[in-house]
């Protein structure tokens, strides 16, 4: 007997044993600084979307971000790949607050309102918003034992 059709995301979801995360680790130049890149994955509005999330050293900090997307609207969702000015946003933002509680970075319908945790969201595009804002947080929290690994390593 077949296995009855599963949606395409849930295929693609191993168990949370079997999942491997990458982090990439960039070393400037001249050795000065240490960054911390790590892969995120979510749903937009119609279909995934992904994107890169670099730490600096400190592993609070973002250095930058990146997103793409495999089919968002062009104008709208679309502008997390199209419009260089979303993903600037992300820099400098904090992952954690002053009492070291996680609380990772916000994309805010009608603006930003914590300029340490919140970027502005897209208009027009409420649901993509909301899929990186929940992409973010999940993605992170993915990473977190790795986070506090390296944490208490230095």
């Amino acid at each position: 007997m077949k296995k009855p059709r599963t949606l395409a995301w849930r295929r693609k979801k191993k168990p949370e044993a079997d999942r491997l995360l990458p982090v990439f680790i960039y070393n400037s130049p001249d050795d000065s600084k240490k960054y911390y890149i790590l892969s995120i994955r979510g749903n937009g509005l119609w279909d995934e979307i992904w994107g890169n999330i670099a730490l600096e050293s400190d592993l609070n900090t973002v250095a930058g971000a990146s997103f793409d997307h495999k089919s968002e609207t062009p104008g709208l969702g679309a502008e997390i790949k199209d419009n260089p000015g979303f993903p600037a946003q992300f820099a400098n933002k904090k992952i954690f607050n002053d009492k070291g509680e996680f609380v990772s970075v916000i994309v805010r319908k009608g603006g930003a309102r914590d300029p340490q945790h919140e970027v502005d969201a897209i208009t027009g595009s409420t649901i993509t918003s909301n899929g990186v804002s929940e992409m973010i947080n999940r993605g992170i929290t993915n990473y977190k034992p790795y986070l506090d690994k390296i944490k208490r390593a230095n």
